[in-house]
């Protein structure tokens, strides 16, 4: 049996193949009568949007690019693992895939970015993490990419930079302050924190969100007796 077309389907359903193209890519556009018999007849047929055609059409390969991180042992393994299945749902639900990419520096990264753009015509990239004057984040600028930034661009003062690209997070501070709040309401006191390093921007920002709840609790006199500090390894505990 050939394969079915937009434009064999059209014929069978006596509209026209822009009708049948609106009912993929443009849903509102067409009468909800005539959408869901067309979108019947699609899963009845079988048919699937052939790729190639639509990059060619619309210049676009629907892909998106990530730098794939050597996993540590310890907590951050099971983030990065729930942050990558988190990310290839959100882009399936928009119809993109994920092209993962290994780099051992941001410089070999670049050279990355380059040829995915040259061989495989991607999208956009996503990074995991930016610095303040990033070379990354300046190459794909200067060449018009688009990309985003999981995490704050952390300056070498622990401070979140400003910068004219997107980016998002998770607010630490906020989490910590909220957990130390519902320890408080269920009667407990001696609330201690066991974090990152403090030279580590993340690691400072929970921190402060645990020291102002418990200063904003009036137990704040010990706090520094209560925190302790380790690397995120099986040997730091």
């Amino acid at each position: 049996m050939p394969r079915p077309t937009l434009a064999s389907l059209a014929k069978e359903l006596a509209v026209s193949r822009q009708t049948v193209s609106n009912v993929l890519n443009a849903p509102h556009r067409v009468k909800p009568a005539t959408r869901r018999r067309v979108q019947a007849a699609i899963a009845s047929a079988g048919y699937r949007p052939n790729a190639a055609a639509r990059q060619l059409r619309t210049r676009r390969s629907m892909n998106l690019g990530l730098r794939l991180l050597p996993s540590s042992n310890g907590i951050n393994g099971a983030i990065l693992d729930r942050f990558l299945h988190a990310l290839t749902e959100a882009a399936q639900r928009a119809g993109y895939r994920l092209t993962l990419f290994c780099a051992d520096s941001d410089g070999d990264e670049i050279r990355q970015y380059q040829q995915l753009l040259d061989v495989a015509g991607l999208d956009g990239f996503i990074l995991t993490s930016s610095t303040p004057n990033d070379p990354r984040t300046r190459w794909l600028q200067e060449r018009g990419t688009p990309f985003a930034v999981f995490g704050r661009p952390w300056d070498g003062d622990g401070h979140v930079s400003s910068v004219d690209h997107p980016w998002v997070d998770v607010d630490g501070a906020a989490g910590t302050d909220s957990a130390v709040k519902m320890l408080l309401a269920q009667g407990h006191s001696k609330i201690g924190f066991l974090g990152w390093s403090a030279h580590s921007p993340v690691g400072a920002d929970r921190a402060s969100g645990w020291e102002r709840a418990m200063r904003e609790a009036g137990l704040g006199t010990h706090v520094s007796a209560l925190r302790l500090e380790a690397e995120d390894t099986v040997a730091g505990g």
